[in-house]
């Protein structure tokens, strides 16, 4: 479990990874090739937005590339509302939820080839595997990372014969991932508790205005 996180701070160090992008709530260094996408290309799209329950809120987020053309590698982060604990029983769950995300929603057939719970600082399970897309392999790498409220997951599509070199610095970005815990909740009691009380300051101003006119007219006359 060391191992992983000293790699990630080293490649840090090192400059491998990129400067920190922070988007919908969470943060994470990209390996240092990558760049933002045209998101044109992205918008509306449920791609990566892997959930083992097709009811909740899900969305792409951010599209990544380290170039152009089909020799390019992809780095894909959606959000899906409700927790992800990466637990056991959930990290066979999320692999069904994988396979059956490429093949219903994105129309490709996956072959997983491992499926991992990883420790550390971001708690994740990832699921290892290949797919061909018009006329090349590629290695797919889908993680989801442990969060409450809402998480993410990562997908990280490379040709199979960059993997191996580009698979450092994907993990070691992985490692970097913080999703910032929901504020909505927090936000809306603090709103509503200052509403009351402006009503309530309201209707005593109002009380007391029409006690002084009721005080200035006087007994009404018979």
């Amino acid at each position: 479990m060391l191992l992983p996180v000293l790699t990630g701070v080293w490649l840090s160090l090192s400059g491998a990874l990129g400067t920190e992008l922070r988007r919908d709530g969470y943060s994470f260094r990209p390996p240092d090739t990558f760049r933002m996408s045209r998101w044109e290309r992205y918008a509306g799209s449920q791609a990566g937005a892997v959930s083992e329950d097709g009811v909740r809120t899900r969305a792409l987020s951010a599209a990544l590339a380290d170039g152009e053309g089909p020799d390019a590698a992809t780095f894909l982060i959606a959000v899906v509302e409700g927790g992800f604990s990466a637990s056991p029983s959930e990290r066979d769950a999320f692999s069904t939820a994988v396979v059956q995300h490429f093949q219903r929603e994105l129309g490709v057939a996956l072959t997983p080839e491992r499926v991992d719970r990883v420790g550390g600082p971001v708690p994740r399970v990832e699921v290892l595997g290949t797919l061909r897309e018009a006329g090349q392999v590629r290695t797919v790498l889908v993680a989801g990372l442990a969060s409450e409220g809402r998480h993410a997951v990562v997908t990280v599509s490379a040709p199979a014969d960059r993997w191996d070199a580009m698979a450092p610095r994907v993990r070691a970005s992985l490692e970097t991932f913080h999703m910032e815990p929901p504020v909505a909740g927090v936000v809306s009691r603090r709103l509503a508790g200052a509403l009351a009380g402006t009503l309530a300051g309201a209707l005593l101003v109002s009380y007391a205005a029409w006690r002084r006119r009721r005080q200035g007219e006087g007994p009404a006359s018979t």
